[in-house]
Formats: structure tokens, sequence, C-alpha cells
């Protein structure tokens, strides 16, 4: 009796175009893994931070800011700075650790006009009559404030604030204009004129004057002789006072 033969199926070799793709597969997988490799080890961008730790409240100066390269989640990055001279003058909302990362949820911005921060001070919003306003007054430009207090011969007129720069002039369509007055929001560095202004708004008549291309101030008052309190320094027929 003969042996039993076994035969058995021989696996055919991977064709050409299979080893090709294979290794375009390989090749492919390489270069993926090294360009993150490259990536981790040498961000491009570069992000603020914080050189110091600083409490909420501060005021970030330039010394207190600097740029770390870092790869960020993209919604993070979204919400991180990549100009620290921008920042000067911001104040944080938070407390920051130095090194740390800035977001804009923790900082108020300085104020600025056409791109220059305003010496630090504070904001007023008061509702002026459009008629004691100048027209076309814009962002960025200097006022002066007027306030008067009582009428006829009894009125005396006092300048609240020299030069306050203007930060917004209220929409012609809201509804104080609508009644005849605006609402203007000024910056105030004067402690001292905040007060004295919105205590004006209130009990007082209030006149705007534009002073942007103005090279003096104005006399801190004004009152008739039957209004002039006695004793107080005055030019030009004791109506003009050079000092409230």
């Amino acid at each position: 009796m003969l042996p039993t033969r076994i035969l058995r199926r021989t696996r055919p070799l991977p064709s050409g175009r299979a080893v090709v793709g294979a290794l375009l597969i390989a090749v492919a997988g390489v270069g993926a893994f090294a360009t993150a490799q490259r990536a981790d080890a040498d961000p491009a961008t570069r992000y603020v931070v914080v050189t110091r730790t600083v409490a909420p409240g501060a005021r970030l100066g330039a010394d207190d800011l600097a740029l770390r390269a870092m790869t960020l989640d993209p919604t993070v990055a979204e919400h991180a700075y990549l100009d620290p001279t921008r920042l000067v003058g911001s104040v944080t909302l938070a407390p920051l650790a130095a090194g740390q990362l800035l977001q804009r949820a923790e900082l108020a911005p300085a104020t600025t006009v056409d791109g220059t921060a305003l010496v630090p001070g504070h904001e007023l919003t008061i509702p002026v009559p459009t008629g004691r306003m100048p027209v076309g007054l814009r962002r960025g430009e200097a006022v002066a404030v007027l306030a008067t207090y009582g009428t006829g011969n009894d009125a005396r007129t006092v300048v609240t604030v020299q030069r306050a720069t203007v930060l917004a002039v209220g929409d012609p369509g809201d509804s104080l204009t609508a009644r005849g007055s605006a609402t203007l929001t000024l910056a105030l560095p004067a402690p001292e004129a905040v007060i004295e202004t919105a205590h004006a708004a209130q009990v007082a008549e209030l006149t705007i004057v534009r002073a942007t291309q103005a090279d003096e101030d104005l006399p801190a008052a004004y009152a008739t002789e039957t209004a002039r309190p006695t004793g107080s320094p005055t030019t030009t027929g004791n109506r003009w006072s050079t000092s409230t």
C-alpha cells in the first residue's frame, strides 16, 4: 500500500503594487511621527505670559510680560495673546503665577484711543443736552466740562474738568437722545474731577466745550457780581474767577 500524500496550497507572494503601497504607508507614518516630534520639541508660536506672581487688580507693566513658545489647543490659543506691548497698562482680574499663560478672561485691557493707552484713570458716563455739546464730537477728542448752578443773575459756572478724553458718544437711536439728551463717556485722570462732574450732572446744567485744539485752560469759574463769593480772586470786571 502506497503512503498517503498530503498536498498543501502554496501562498502566493504579494504583488509588486501591494509591496509599493505598504512601503508608502510606512514612510508616511514615519514622516508624520517625525513631524509631530519636531512640533513638540520646537513650537513655532509664542504666547504672552506673566514674569512674576501678581494679585487681582495689579496693573501690568512691560517688565511683567514675556513671550514663551508653546503648542496650545486651538480653543485655548483663541483666548491667548501674541503681542505683549498691547497689554501694558492692563489690569489683572484674577491671581496669576509667574510663567502663567495670559487669557482674555483674566485681564481688563487698558483703555486706548487709536492704539495709544490713556493715562490710568476713571471712566464716567453722564447725560448731556445735545444742544450743549459740540456737533460731531468723536472718540479721542478732548473736552472741558462746564457746570452752571442757579439761574439768572445768581447763576455761577465752574469748570469741573479742563481736559477729559471722549471715549464714547451715545448712539443717536437711544432713548435719551430721543428726548434731547445724549450720553457722553469720558476718561478722567483726576479723582476729584470725577466726583465734581458726577455731582454736577445731577444738580447743574452741563455744557461740553471741545478742547481738542485748545492751547490754554479755561478760567476755573464765572459768576455775576451778585453771585460771586466775597473775597474770590477775579479778573476782568470782577466776573472771571481763577479758582473754584
